[in-house]
């Protein structure tokens, strides 16, 4: 006699999956199906909502106009704002009278501080490095006048070394700091 043979509704992978495996992927099953559903009665269309404007202004009928400045940038920015004119030529005067011819002289970058005022640029230059009592010492001009001065050590009133290589040095002004090599010369 024979037997009667069993169909199985699981495809044949499945029924060859150890019972791990197979609780995986019905799990699995699972999940698709309850994410395809939850698309579906999501509802997912309609009308959007209206797009607002903003606040309706109504004009006031004595309406003033306020000048106003541009917005502040920060500190991020420094120098010359590039889109202002370097020039700003005056308002033409009365006719028949002269107009004024300029005086004194006109400093830039390298005559001055550069913001016009009359204090002139300090210029400073390492001229050289060598031991002075098994420390390094930096020889260094300052508008012409020569200093000797180690790390940690303050010279020209205003200068500080902080430290020193074999070739090279980092100094500080005030609160800048700046690194010199043998050589080099900067405008403080």
């Amino acid at each position: 006699m024979t037997e009667p043979v069993r169909t199985s509704r699981l495809p044949a992978r499945l029924r060859n999956l150890a019972p791990r495996e197979r609780a995986l992927a019905i799990i699995l099953a699972i999940i698709v199906v309850l994410a395809v559903l939850f698309l579906l009665l999501s509802g997912g269309g309609g009308t959007l909502p209206p797009i607002s404007s903003g606040p309706i202004v109504q004009p006031s009928s004595s309406a003033t106009a306020t000048p106003t400045s541009p917005p502040e940038t920060g500190q991020a920015f420094e120098g010359k704002d590039p889109f202002q004119p370097l020039v700003v030529a005056a308002a033409p005067g009365p006719s028949g009278s002269p107009a004024p011819t300029p005086t004194g002289s006109i400093t830039g970058v390298n005559g001055n501080n550069g913001g016009g005022g009359s204090t002139p640029a300090t210029t400073v230059t390492l001229l050289d490095i060598r031991k002075q009592g098994g420390k390094l010492a930096a020889t260094v001009e300052v508008n012409g006048k020569d200093y000797t001065a180690s790390e940690g050590q303050t010279f020209a009133t205003n200068f500080r070394v902080v430290s020193l290589s074999s070739s090279c040095g980092t100094f500080v002004f005030g609160d800048e700091r700046f690194s010199l090599c043998i050589g080099q010369q900067v405008n403080k």
